[in-house]
């Protein structure tokens, strides 16, 4: 921790203590101001490439804050620590990333020293998957209770809070769930890694538009081959057209929920958490939709197919609630815990 004298630890968590979340992305960086009960008062997105460095990332996340701050009122709101979620594999006892894709000129900073450089104030650095893991873990008031945060997009990832704390693993790749095996052999898939039959090879948004493709063509469906040759169907047109009734869209939808099924059960054996959520952009329309209600009872039945009874049934699965402010407020909420413990 950084020096603290400047504000008391009591000052710092009165009601107006505000903390400031960085959310770092290949793309974005969001930012938000947050309080000490996870609700946001101040937010905004900056273009992460514009930025490029930590140094110039934590001064634009510093002025966000300064100015913010100055309109909520300087005289009710204090802010008391720094967040930052950040991707890749993170090495938690140096808070420096060891691995990280689209953020050049970030690997093996010491980053929580750098925030301390920006201001000296308390700070926390986190995996942004597990970050927005303990947001959702935070709202849930589930304690001393563990959770699991799947997000479904161009790859597969998981964020894990294991008795109540964020959870990384000795070398930062606690969580990677887009990589455990579902399939085996010369005839696995390949994934993006390098080696066979994980599971974003076959759930990953490139792994779901192969599973259409050879179906369609199996079925010899000309009018989704066609529109796959184009380039522009996304998991979104297809659970559009699953909902339309077409049969080739809803068994890749069911298919895809076998295969996050089989790993999460594999996950689920392991850790036994109480919660899993699904969470990122390829929910197939979340609870906001039948396709999406029954991808989720499909994932749910084969974990409990898959998993003791004991695992399975006393396992919560849902989606995830907070959304795009999930990795802001999980930083905010873990630069919190650096006062308190």
């Amino acid at each position: 921790m950084n020096s603290e004298s400047a504000i008391s630890a009591t000052t710092r968590l009165s009601k107006g203590a505000l903390f400031l979340g960085i959310d770092v992305g290949g793309t974005n960086v969001k930012l938000g101001l947050v309080n000490s009960t996870g609700t946001v008062h101040a937010k905004d997105t900056l273009p992460t490439p514009e930025l490029g460095t930590p140094e110039r990332v934590f001064d634009a996340a510093i002025a966000f804050a300064d100015r913010e701050l100055s309109v909520l009122g300087s005289d009710r709101f204090t802010l008391a620590g720094i967040g930052l979620a950040v991707p890749g594999v993170l090495d938690t006892q140096e808070s420096v990333l060891r691995e990280v894709v689209n953020l050049p000129g970030w690997r093996g900073k010491r980053l929580r020293q750098m925030l301390g450089d920006a201001r000296d104030l308390p700070n926390a650095v986190v995996n942004d998957a597990n970050s927005a893991a303990y947001a959702e873990h935070a709202s849930r008031s589930l304690g001393n209770k563990s959770l699991a945060l799947v997000t479904l997009g161009t790859g597969v990832g998981c964020g894990l809070v294991i008795n109540g704390s964020p959870y990384g693993g000795d070398h930062g790749c606690a969580g990677e769930l887009g990589h455990i095996a579902i399939r085996f052999g010369s005839n696995a898939l390949p994934c993006t890694c390098g080696k066979r039959g994980h599971l974003e090879a076959y759930a990953g948004s490139k792994g779901v538009l192969a599973q259409l493709q050879s179906l369609a063509e199996a079925a010899k469906n000309s009018d989704i081959t066609t529109l796959l040759s184009t380039g522009d169907i996304t998991p979104r047109d297809i659970a559009e057209r699953a909902q339309a009734d077409c049969d080739l869209c809803a068994a890749v939808v069911d298919q895809t929920a076998e295969y996050l099924g089989q790993a999460i059960g594999q996950l689920a054996q392991v850790i036994d958490p109480d919660v899993v959520l699904l969470g990122g952009a390829m929910t197939f329309g979340g609870n906001q939709s039948k396709v999406g209600q029954r991808f989720l009872a499909t994932v749910q039945n084969t974990i409990n197919d898959t998993t003791l009874e004991q695992v399975g049934t006393n396992l919560t699965v849902e989606f995830a609630s907070l959304g795009n402010d999930a990795g802001v407020i999980g930083a905010a909420i873990v630069a919190q815990q650096v006062i308190t413990t």
